[in-house]
């Protein structure tokens, strides 16, 4: 999708992929994450996810990336945070505490600028973009992770034929050509949702059930 459909999303409100009180599975599972204490986390594509904060209050320094103006200001106006502001090339830096929100283009991210994060946290982003998309973006956080980091990812399967995305459907295949040479891979949750439950969906032609999934992606040894 190109980045002024987001943009549009989200001046519009048009945001039904917003989860307000957060992803369960990250506050279900994060415990179960070998990490090393106060890790930094890239969160890409983060809208304005409470995830953010929740991370925080596990000690973590938090780093999230998103192309909407709106959501950033909104992230800030919810949750109540008073920022900074800075700037870097075509980015706005947003800082509160342990969170900085880059706002710009997350393909333009500059690796440089961040060491290696202990954890790349893709909350239905890979998702998010068209097949055509997907691997640049695959790199572009194995990059960002460097040779430690471990990747948190949350992805849907679905019959793509039944209906357009985002979000579109990454099946365990594309999962594995993207990392499993240089990966392990543990799946810790895995939920079977009813297309009922999703009426926007339906409407576009959903009949199935969605499959909801949730990796650890760790390097190989």
């Amino acid at each position: 999708m190109e980045l002024s459909y987001w943009e549009a999303r989200w001046n519009k409100d048009k945001t039904g992929f917003h989860m307000p009180g957060g992803y369960p599975g990250l506050k279900n599972h994060w415990h179960d994450l070998s990490l090393k204490p106060n890790p930094e986390v890239l969160v890409p594509l983060c809208g304005k996810t409470p995830d953010l904060v929740q991370l925080e209050t596990y000690g973590a320094s938090v780093t999230g990336v998103e192309i909407s103006e709106k959501a950033a200001r909104d992230f800030f106006k919810e949750q109540n945070r008073p920022y900074e502001m800075q700037s870097f090339g075509e980015f706005s830096i947003y800082r509160s505490g342990s969170i900085d929100l880059w706002q710009g283009d997350f393909f333009k991210f500059p690796v440089h600028r961040a060491s290696p994060f202990d954890l790349i946290y893709d909350k239905a982003a890979l998702v998010a973009l068209p097949y055509d998309k997907r691997k640049s973006y695959v790199r572009k956080i194995i990059d960002l992770a460097g040779l430690d980091g471990s990747i948190l990812l949350h992805h849907f399967i679905y019959p793509q034929e039944q209906m357009t995305g985002p979000p579109f459907s990454v099946t365990e295949d594309e999962i594995d050509d993207y990392f499993s040479a240089s990966y392990c891979i543990k799946l810790l949750e895995k939920n079977r949702l009813p297309a009922a439950q999703f009426p926007p969906f339906q409407r576009r032609g959903l009949q199935s059930p969605l499959e909801e999934r949730l990796l650890y992606i760790t390097p190989a040894l």
